[in-house]
């Protein structure tokens, strides 16, 4: 983990909360010994030995305000989401190192101790409380510091017993550089402790915060899709004479393919199918642009090729270099039942005419919108539509859809599909598509858009 990751507020609080605990347990121990000082204060009572245990309860009362106000004032860190400076930690590990040596300095100069007895006296084991619970600061560094401070402090109650006692036995020196070892022992094992304890905190917290950003990205995303959805048309237009559907689903949450139908001031229907380059945030960005000008450009220009020139230009100045989008775009007029259908590099264009049970393809008239600064397009098709006759309007996400051994559906699957149910509304031939399309791709994942437009003549 980097350092910025160890400074930031989250692993702040969690170093704060860890020492919160740290401090809790402490005082949970502290107050059951003095608790244990206090009845075996009264108990030596019995045994003419007034007074030797109650500077013990006094020390210990003392170690208990102390923990009671760090703990205080970490919970007003927490609070006010302060950081404790870091003389701050490393007093506070020499000050609790520091109660343990004034216990042993007791028990030196208590009669029914005496000075040697008081190097292995169970005060002893204070400092390795201190040491172990030091691993909840979650910092190496001062669990091997509580170590080295604690050796310290004992070594220096040590040296006083043999400075001013007299010790005979060779064993009470071995033993006290035993202890002193120890201590500086179980503080790097405390440190080590600390440190994977502390890896894994830093690790969890980054794993909380990619999560939290994966959520904001999904709802982000979803309220993407949602306003995205809010440009496609939500009912189908009524055309006298005529059956239209449109449909779209993205690969990802949003997508580049939309489709739309315009009625203009003349009773004439513009029907139009879209595809930016890719899939994802940044197509439908730019498909986000590429609709309201389309609108505004198709009810401003009557004359298609006019309008698509029209429309390319405001793109190119729009759109990123690498982006440009394919749109094929019909004027439906009811009355004449006919279609003028032209193309910027979209397709395929399937016309399905019904008495001769076949299909007619029809290919661009020119480049994409987007990719130069002035294009031209040729005159459009213009298609009669007979009773039951079908223009199929798709994106290649549906030619393109591979199935598990890398054969795509392709056109020809589509016209078997719209042939199989020309009877049917439009609505029914578009979902019958996206069925077969399922069946075919089998567990192959949806890698483009899917967008389709049916224009029937009933």
């Amino acid at each position: 983990m980097s350092e910025f990751d160890a400074k930031s507020p989250a692993f702040r609080q969690a170093e704060l909360r860890s020492e919160l605990a740290r401090v809790g347990t402490l005082l949970g121990v502290l107050a059951g010994l003095l608790v244990l000082v206090v009845v075996r204060g009264a108990a030596s009572l019995a045994q003419g030995l007034r007074g030797q245990v109650w500077p013990f309860a006094v020390l210990l009362a003392i170690m208990i305000a102390y923990e009671a106000a760090w703990m205080l004032y970490i919970r007003r860190a927490i609070r006010i989401d302060q950081s404790i400076p870091a003389n701050g930690w490393r007093a506070g590990v020499l000050i609790e190192c520091l109660f343990p040596t004034a216990a042993i300095v007791l028990a030196i100069h208590t009669p029914a101790i005496g000075p040697e007895r008081a190097l292995t006296a169970p005060v002893v084991a204070v400092y390795f409380l201190f040491i172990i619970l030091s691993a909840l600061h979650l910092d190496s560094g001062l669990s091997r510091m509580a170590g080295v401070f604690a050796a310290a402090g004992y070594s220096a109650a040590a040296s006083e017993v043999f400075l001013e006692f007299p010790v005979e036995s060779t064993l009470a020196y071995i033993t006290s550089l035993s202890y002193a070892g120890l201590l500086v022992l179980g503080g790097f094992a405390a440190g080590s402790v600390a440190g994977q304890i502390r890896s894994h905190v830093l690790a969890a917290l980054h794993d909380a915060e990619n999560q939290a950003r994966i959520d904001q990205l999904e709802h982000d995303m979803e309220i993407a899709r949602s306003i995205q959805e809010g440009y496609l048309p939500k009912t189908p237009p009524v055309i006298a004479g005529f059956d239209v559907a449109g449909w779209n689903r993205p690969a990802d949450e949003t997508g580049g393919d939309y489709f739309d139908w315009q009625l203009l001031d003349d009773g004439r229907t513009i029907v139009s199918v879209a595809d930016v380059t890719g899939h994802g945030i940044g197509p439908a960005l730019c498909m986000a642009a590429c609709r309201p000008y389309a609108r505004a450009v198709f009810a401003a220009e009557p004359e298609l090729r006019c309008a698509f020139a029209r429309l390319s230009r405001l793109l190119y100045e729009d759109l990123p270099s690498e982006k440009f989008v394919t749109l094929a775009a019909g004027l439906l007029d009811p009355g004449d039942a006919t279609l003028d259908l032209i193309s910027a590099g979209h397709g395929p264009l399937l016309f399905y005419l019904c008495a001769g049970d076949r299909f007619r393809n029809y290919d661009a008239q020119g480049l994409p919108l987007g990719l130069m600064p002035e294009s031209s397009y040729s005159s459009p098709h213009t298609l009669k539509f007979a009773p039951g006759d079908i223009l199929a309007l798709v994106t290649d996400g549906f030619i393109e859809w591979a199935n598990p051994q890398g054969e795509e559906f392709g056109q020809n699957r589509v016209k078997e599909v719209i042939r199989a149910n020309r009877n049917q509304p439009a609505s029914t031939i578009i979902s019958e598509l996206y069925s077969s399309i399922l069946a075919f791709a089998g567990s192959t994942p949806q890698q483009d858009d899917l967008t389709a437009v049916i224009v029937r003549r009933r």
